[in-house]
């Protein structure tokens, strides 16, 4: 397990990823980098509304700060990514990269 594992919140590694410090996050939901950090390490109650302030400024769903272990399936920011690109595509966009998916990743039946 590592030190992620062991965080009772996904804050730290989700900032991380968008290169923000503390300070630049508590900025832009205007708390202190001490109140961040407390958030990160579990010393401070992490409520609805600092989630969806949190979630907000990281631009991640609520669901995303919770711990791998209660979210397993959480979407990684390559993920999310690619999904909201496809989202964005056009029907025969989405059609094609469905084809192309199923050329390249290897099929899965019902039975899997």
């Amino acid at each position: 397990m590592g030190a992620m594992d062991d965080m009772p919140n996904r804050i730290r590694e989700l900032r991380q990823e968008l290169g923000l410090s503390q300070e630049a996050l508590g900025n832009r939901i205007g708390v202190t980098k001490v109140t961040i950090s407390d958030l990160e390490r579990g010393k401070m109650r992490l409520d609805v509304d600092y989630m969806r302030r949190i979630a907000h400024a990281l631009d991640v769903e609520l669901a995303d700060l919770l711990p791998t272990s209660d979210n397993p399936g959480a979407l990684s920011a390559d993920e999310r990514k690619l999904i909201d690109r496809l989202r964005e595509a056009t029907p025969d966009l989405r059609e094609q990269v469905h084809k192309v998916a199923d050329v390249i990743l290897p099929f899965r039946g019902k039975d899997d």
